[in-house]
């Protein structure tokens, strides 16, 4: 999939793709609905009380990090895996692809992670040969498409059923219909196959615990217990920062992660997987890899942004924006899209990279109100604007000089007043049906999207003015 290194590009690209639009604005749309609805089941004080709750928990294991990370890597290697730090996202490949090439694995097997997605895995592991099959229904479809994913938890949201359906068409020997049961029991019976097949399979995780080691897998179809089960060598792939404590405060993760994420009370499949078998298991892995990907997470420990490792990609933030819901997703560019991925992409690939991402947003702050463990997303894209302008000094003499304008103009009423005058009165040539309709750039790109109304010709202060001298008040 070509991805235009200009946002300018991917945004205007996206909104030239209706079809696309309208399965985002559909997907998120009943997304939030059914959130809405979970919140309204639980009670309003009683989930804010698990939002904190949350947050504490996520504020507490980030703080301490090191030593959570110290003891989940210790019971992963006393239950008989191997653990992988891996600084870089081309260590992580690295390992996994030596791994792979140890095997001599053929067929490789992937539930949903984010974290491979970020690190470019498939094509490194499918230039060595081996054929990998996504077992996520919405993660197959995109890569039956060769694209990247549009939603954290739905990565296929931007695909309708009839573009679905040409995309099974294409690997299937009988003709497959565009009714939404046919197509998951297409899919259902394909991949299946797949999984007896396997080699390695490899996992993604919702969460690790420290105390013990294990690794908790949720998903609505079962394909990473599935793989969990029946891979004879099993990898699991992780952020640094994807770690709980024990049970404990996993109870009030999976909680918050299936409301946030679908609207469920709980996940459909949530498993906890310890790694190798033992002898009397039937069975389970006989070797367990976890790889712990850093890949620019440590590097936010410490600063403003360290709050943005508390994230547990439910993708509510991204249901709740306005603008990922008028773009979609790939308009961001990089793995994780909507108000955490302009927030993490900066963060972990750059800022020349990515730092165009600080401005998809309206600043309404809908993401941080959605965001289960209280995130303030719409703060740090202000900041990371901040950041961006101070880096950069692109503000020019012609930016400085019409600040500076504006900061005269609006600290004195008649300087105000007048201010407001002139343009009322020099507005025509802009103005077409009580709307400005032209301008200069960045202007012009701004109004081809949106209305911007005239000014009038009497305030509300004329008018009130008028009325009093009327004795109309």
């Amino acid at each position: 999939m070509h991805i235009e290194p200009s946002f300018h590009k991917r945004y205007h690209k996206a909104l030239r793709d209706t079809a696309m639009l309208k399965a985002v604005k559909n997907g998120t749309g009943r997304l939030r609905g059914q959130r809405a609805t979970a919140i309204e089941g639980v009670g309003a004080d009683r989930w804010m009380e698990f939002r904190n709750r949350a947050e504490a928990i996520r504020l507490h294991v980030i703080q301490h990090l090191d030593q959570y990370l110290e003891q989940l890597v210790d019971n992963v290697i006393k239950n008989g895996g191997h653990v992988c730090l891996a600084k870089t996202g081309e260590e992580a490949v690295q390992y996994i692809a030596e791994l792979a090439k140890k095997k001599n694995a053929k067929t490789i097997l992937k539930s949903k992670s984010m974290v491979s997605e970020e690190i470019h895995l498939n094509p490194a592991l499918e230039q060595q040969g081996c054929n990998v099959i996504e077992s996520d229904l919405g993660e197959w479809i995109i890569q039956l498409a060769g694209e990247t994913p549009s939603h954290i938890i739905a990565p296929a949201m931007h695909k309708n059923r009839f573009q679905v359906a040409d995309l099974f068409n294409a690997v299937s020997e009988e003709k497959v219909s565009t009714e939404i049961a046919d197509l998951c029991g297409f899919a259902r019976k394909y991949l299946r196959e797949k999984f007896l097949g396997i080699d390695i399979g490899i996992t993604g995780c919702n969460f690790a615990l420290a105390d013990s080691g294990a690794i908790t897998l949720c998903t609505n179809e079962g394909n990473a217990r599935i793989i969990s089960t029946l891979a004879p060598t099993l990898v699991t792939i992780m952020g640094m920062e994807r770690i709980l404590p024990g049970l404990e405060e996993l109870t009030v993760m999976l909680s918050l992660l299936a409301r946030s994420a679908t609207g469920q009370k709980l996940t459909v499949y949530n498993t906890l997987s310890t790694g190798v078998r033992n002898p009397e298991e039937l069975d389970g892995p006989q070797e367990f890899h976890l790889v712990i990907v850093d890949n620019g997470r440590s590097k936010q420990l410490g600063t403003k942004y360290e709050k943005i490792l508390n994230c547990i990609r439910c993708g509510s933030c991204l249901n709740a924006c306005p603008v990922y819901r008028n773009i979609g997703g790939h308009a961001y560019g990089w793995v994780y899209p909507g108000p955490i991925g302009a927030v993490l992409s900066p963060l972990y690939q750059g800022m020349d990279k990515y730092g165009e991402l600080a401005y998809a947003t309206t600043l309404c702050g809908a993401c941080t109100f959605a965001c289960p463990v209280k995130i303030p997303l719409h703060d740090m894209l202000y900041a990371l604007r901040n950041d961006k302008v101070e880096l950069e000094k692109t503000g020019g003499l012609v930016e400085d000089m019409t600040y500076k304008g504006w900061s005269a103009a609006f600290a004195s009423m008649s300087r105000y007043r007048f201010s407001i005058g002139m343009a009322r009165r020099f507005q025509f040539p802009l103005v077409k049906a009580e709307k400005i309709a032209y301008g200069p750039p960045p202007i012009s790109d701004w109004l081809k999207h949106r209305d911007m109304p005239a000014l009038p010709k009497k305030f509300f202060h004329e008018i009130w003015r008028e009325m009093k001298n009327d004795g109309k008040e």
